[in-house]
């Protein structure tokens, strides 16, 4: 798919350090192998067996030297939370924590985790460790959805957000949330952003908090970027279609279809994505980490080498 094959060669080109620790599961194994073929990133893994066998980068967790230098990193970073050096050294035995602390000390450009590591797991090191990149307030996540040529009426590349990570945001986080949506849009589409703020209502046709929070949102959003191309609060069909925007609001100066959908909570961006996804067959990239200070991505624990490897492109995207 020409999206992809696009973010493949601008990965190419940066040629990162990619961190996958969980180097025990054949699918990382098997996803190393062809990213190395590909030359897509430079792969380094935790155990050195595997990483040897196919002449690749290792960190060894094991190295008390190498512990020892990233506990001293984690205890300064974390001591006014109570952590200690000797706690430290027990925070290390985590691999999730190696692997954010590998990412801190610039030993590594990116890290790809997830595949048999809970999700809360990754995020919470990556929150506590990383933590949220200057100029951000929260952290988010998005999906990248492709469509192939059957299903791309609507474009064939859109982001969805949030999908993963902020529960019910209000207005404020609403407004974060699409904001990093349109930057990481501006890196990762050939289009210009065109940002919808989804609602059940259009041009505030009811009259509910929820309706509320999207249209003071969308004030923050133009507030802080006066040239975005944006509307909201608006609903699905007349954020996609020009002659049902044209009815439901006639006086907006919006041009359809938009390209980056910003859903009011995560109950309606799971859902949302997931029924897309099942319904079209679209690629869903991701869940996407937006907001933190380096790249982390979080992998689905049923996900395929493919899912694997498309993660590993996008990481290396975001790596500066």
């Amino acid at each position: 798919m020409a999206l992809l094959d696009d973010l493949t060669s601008k990965a190419k080109s940066k040629y990162p350090r990619i961190l996958l620790p969980e180097s025990t599961d054949s699918r990382i194994i098997a996803a190393a192998k062809s990213i190395k073929d590909q030359k897509i990133a430079q792969i380094v893994l935790f155990d050195e067996e595997p990483a040897s066998s196919l002449g690749l980068e290792s960190i060894n967790p094991k190295n008390e030297d190498l512990k020892a230098q990233y506990a001293q990193t984690l205890f300064e970073l974390r001591k006014h939370k109570g952590v200690t050096i000797e706690s430290a050294l027990e925070m290390l035995s985590n691999k999730s924590v190696f692997a954010m602390m590998a990412l801190q000390r610039g030993d590594v450009d990116g890290v790809v985790t997830g595949a048999i590591t809970p999700s809360q797991e990754v995020l919470s090191s990556a929150l506590r460790l990383i933590g949220v990149a200057e100029g951000s307030k929260l952290v988010s996540s998005l999906f990248l959805m492709v469509f192939d040529d059957n299903h791309s009426m609507y474009g064939g590349n859109l982001i969805f957000s949030d999908c993963a990570m902020n529960i019910n945001p209000n207005s404020e986080e609403l407004a974060e949330i699409a904001k990093s949506a349109y930057e990481t849009a501006q890196s990762f589409l050939t289009q210009s952003p065109k940002l919808a703020m989804l609602s059940f209502s259009t041009n505030q046709s009811a009259k509910h908090a929820e309706v509320d929070k999207v249209r003071e949102a969308t004030e923050l959003l133009r507030s802080s970027l006066p040239d975005i191309n944006v509307i909201g609060n608006v609903q699905l069909d007349a954020a996609l279609d020009p002659n049902v925007l044209k009815i439901k609001d006639p006086d907006s100066s919006f041009l359809p279809p938009a390209n980056v959908f910003i859903f009011p909570n995560l109950d309606a961006g799971n859902i949302g994505y997931k029924l897309v996804q099942r319904f079209s067959g679209a690629r869903a990239i991701g869940p996407i980490l937006q907001g933190l200070s380096k790249p982390v991505n979080d992998l689905s624990r049923g996900c395929s080498v493919d899912e694997i490897i498309n993660t590993v492109v996008v990481t290396a995207n975001q790596c500066k």
